[in-house]
């Protein structure tokens, strides 16, 4: 694993979103012993009024205005820091069309943006040596050649931007420059391998891992009540005729979902049913607790383009705590068809719930449990890591030393 290095991740992620997220969990690790520079999610002028007017924290409306400190700094045990940067307000840019006008207005924002990044580089004798992974954000990555110090640039992919409908105006003609521009990209799923690869200078595949040690403390084997469970944003991947065809076969099961609901369309989809409960979204530190209630954890995502290059944090958190693993086939599952449950048809599916809790037992949630815990974030880092290392040997000669 890296050590001793300035790592700046460039993100379009809010750090304080109550869920996990890969950029999240690699950042945590990559910071226990590394000065590590975290670029927080870009507001524009109208996200941060009505963050002010909802009173909203993390950031605040003074932080992201400058009134406060953009930088919090979070030294790590292990000898590493952490640092979080929460960027200046932009312009929004989104509602417009490819052309001139969102030329103009974008490269501000990004000009912007990169000015704070470098002062705080700076102010932080960051700027040696650094290693620069922007974490699904082509749009600003693109419009950065050569303002961002760095001895490597890489590329981290974990969803198809192409076929994700807020990202596709933008995001997917952005992607295109600037895999070509980075001196790698590491996708986290096969289906983004094969999309990506052949646009890409070098390709890697590092998968998606677990915080084993959180969510191994919802583990039991004791019986559980007939509740299914869903973790995760509660949005356009998700098959709701197959979640409607459980909710009627099953009446005497409760169906949870913890996760923040992402249009309304959705929510009087979910409860018209009286065995369906929206239990919001919860902080991670929750939903081992969460889970340990639960007789099965199912990931119900419809198989198309988007999904196909899905590899979903929750199929190991589920893992974690033991529970039987319900999901559709939506990607490519291979490492999973010993330990999960996999359907590609809405039938199978239904079938499938109530006899995987009756066939749970204590030996099949031991085995759910070592096979997550061979799939923790340290390992995930530590294949990350060897990839920089690689890199920075083939483009300097040797891999850059400790700054």
């Amino acid at each position: 694993m890296l050590k001793g290095r300035n790592i700046i991740i460039y993100s379009r992620t809010n750090w304080f979103d109550d869920y996990a997220k890969t950029v999240i969990e690699i950042t945590k690790v990559f910071s226990e012993q590394n000065q590590v520079l975290y670029v927080d999610y870009q507001f524009t002028w109208k996200d941060a009024l009505l963050r002010l007017i909802k009173g909203s924290k993390n950031p605040d409306f003074f932080r992201i205005m400058g009134w406060k400190s953009r930088i919090q700094s979070f030294p790590q045990a292990q000898g590493g820091t952490l640092h979080l940067l929460t960027p200046p307000a932009i312009f929004p840019t989104n509602f417009l069309g490819e052309g001139k006008l969102y030329d103009r207005i974008h490269r501000w924002n990004v000009k912007r943006v990169n000015r704070a990044l470098n002062k705080v580089l700076a102010r932080l004798n960051m700027k040696d040596q650094s290693i620069l992974i922007n974490s699904f954000n082509p749009d600003f990555g693109a419009y950065s050649a050569q303002a961002i110090p760095n001895s490597v640039e890489v590329y981290h992919c974990y969803d198809e931007i192409s076929a994700a409908d807020w990202a596709a105006k933008h995001g997917a003609p952005a992607e295109d420059k600037y895999l070509k521009m980075v001196d790698a990209t590491v996708v986290t799923s096969q289906g983004l391998l094969e999309t990506k690869q052949a646009h890409s200078k070098r390709c890697f595949l590092v998968k998606n891992g677990v915080n084993y040690e959180l969510f191994h403390q919802g583990y039991t084997e004791e019986p559980k009540a007939p509740i299914i469970g869903y973790v995760g944003a509660i949005d356009f991947r998700s098959d709701y005729e197959l979640l409607e065809a459980c909710f009627s076969a099953y009446p005497d099961y409760e169906f949870h979902f913890v996760g923040k609901v992402m249009e309304d369309r959705i929510e009087k989809i979910l409860t018209k049913y009286p065995n369906v409960k929206l239990l919001g979204s919860k902080p991670a530190t929750e939903l081992p607790a969460f889970l340990k209630t639960c007789a099965v954890g199912i990931i119900p995502f419809e198989i198309n383009e988007f999904t196909k290059g899905v590899y979903p944090l929750k199929i190991n958190e589920y893992l974690a705590t033991g529970i039987p693993v319900l999901s559709t086939r939506f990607g490519q599952l291979d490492d999973f068809e010993e330990v999960a449950s996999l359907h590609s048809e809405t039938a199978d599916f239904v079938a499938a719930l109530k006899r995987e809790i009756e066939a749970d037992n204590a030996k099949k949630r031991r085995q759910r449990a070592a096979f997550a815990k061979a799939n923790s974030w340290y390992g995930r880092v530590n294949e990350f890591s060897e990839i920089i290392n690689q890199l920075e040997i083939e483009k300097h000669g040797s891999a850059s030393p400790t700054p």
